[in-house]
């Protein structure tokens, strides 16, 4: 069903937020979900359902009072999966109809909103300023208690990825200059893969890294290395300031023959310059003009932990439009069940076609890691992460974006 951009009344609307703000302040942070029952009566809707999407962002599952209730709904194939994919509300059903409506901060998806209306008269006017207070109530409320973070867990969490999820950033996000968007495999029992960013007023600054081995002890190299790139960048230091920092923090705590490999640079908005180091990683893919350019070169210097110097500082110029893909070799190096390597050439084929497609950014990384999970079957090996970086410019119109 077709959806129409509605026309808000200043005063119908005043009363909405200020009721909403009301309810938001009173509830406990356990009972985030009681809201909805609030906006509810705002938008004339029957019932409510707040659906939280996943760690691995493969299915939604209902919030209740303290965790999931109800089974998973899967997002592949489905009305629910359609509406996170696009971000789009979509309605179905004639009285009574079921308007659901994308869960979003930003470009970070969250989950998704469904609302029974027992009587179908279009988009309350109100609704898209209600959902903005909606999810500023489940991110500041959320952290105070434990519902929120039961019902993104479709099977049981190791204590490695419970550490390494905490550690992350938002998995997206995006300006009219650049759009970012990360993900991790295995999202249940990850180990020692993990990505930063900050999107700031004239450049974006990113990393990725790979720590040695497996488990906690990974998540805890993993864990000083973004934390020692991130306190430099904040600093206002160099690139080779995170990376002198980032090796005698590892060589100091876990000893000389701990390393962590990674990627980390900045992109000015203004230029499309990006610089980036290699410290042992490989090497990203640039998409540009809907072509699979190739892989992006830098010398490599040797992982951060075992002593070494910077190498190079990289530089390539990017245009408007361009797609680069880190990844660990976690993705690369994934084998099928008759043992042959998912590889650079496939990442690449898939890359390529999100990004004639249009696919959003968010959206291309889920897809990319939904192939690489299809194409093993079995299940990783390793950790596999992707961080993708998009370089806009005024030129893009709003259906570039």
């Amino acid at each position: 069903m077709s959806i129409e951009e509605p026309t808000v009344d200043d005063a119908a609307l005043g009363r909405a937020l200020a009721a909403i703000h009301q309810a938001a302040d009173a509830v406990p942070p356990a009972s985030v979900a009681q809201v909805v029952t609030v906006l509810c009566d705002i938008v004339g809707a029957r019932r409510g359902r707040l659906l939280v999407a996943d760690y691995g962002l493969r299915t939604v599952r209902e919030l209740g009072p303290d965790g999931p209730i109800g089974p998973p709904v899967a997002l592949e194939g489905t009305i629910a999966g359609r509406v996170f994919s696009d971000g789009e509300m979509m309605a179905s059903g004639t009285d009574p109809t079921v308007l659901r409506v994308p869960l979003t901060e930003g470009t970070e998806r969250i989950g998704i909103l469904e609302l029974d209306f027992d009587r179908w008269d279009g988009v309350p006017a109100v609704l898209p300023a209600v959902m903005f207070v909606l999810v500023s109530v489940l991110l500041t409320k959320g952290r105070h208690a434990d519902a929120w973070v039961r019902c993104r867990r479709a099977t049981p969490l190791s204590p490695a990825a419970e550490a390494q999820w905490e550690l992350l950033p938002a998995l997206s996000a995006s300006t009219d200059a650049v759009a970012v968007a990360g993900i991790l495999e295995p999202a249940y029992n990850i180990g020692g893969d993990s990505f930063d960013y900050a999107v700031n007023a004239e450049r974006l600054q990113f990393a990725i890294v790979d720590a040695m081995g497996h488990g906690m002890s990974a998540v805890l190299m993993s864990a000083a290395a973004i934390n020692g790139l991130r306190n430099i960048r904040r600093e206002g230091g160099h690139l080779v300031d995170g990376y002198a920092e980032v090796d005698r923090i590892l060589s100091t705590q876990f000893g000389d023959s701990r390393y962590v490999t990674g990627q980390f640079g900045s992109v000015d908005y203004e230029t499309g310059t990006m610089h980036w180091i290699n410290a042992g990683h490989p090497l990203p893919l640039l998409v540009r003009n809907g072509s699979f350019v190739g892989l992006l070169p830098c010398r490599p210097s040797v992982p951060m932990g075992l002593g070494g110097e910077v190498v190079q500082i990289a530089e390539e110029r990017l245009q408007a439009g361009d797609r680069v893909l880190f990844y660990t070799d976690g993705i690369t190096e994934s084998q099928s069940p008759d043992r042959q390597p998912f590889g650079v050439d496939r990442l690449a084929d898939y890359l390529v076609r999100a990004t004639l497609e249009r696919v959003p950014v968010a959206e291309t990384v889920r897809r990319l890691s939904a192939n690489v999970l299809a194409f093993v079957r079995e299940g990783l090996k390793d950790d596999a992460t992707m961080f993708l970086v998009e370089y806009r410019s005024s030129e893009l119109g709003p259906g570039d974006r």
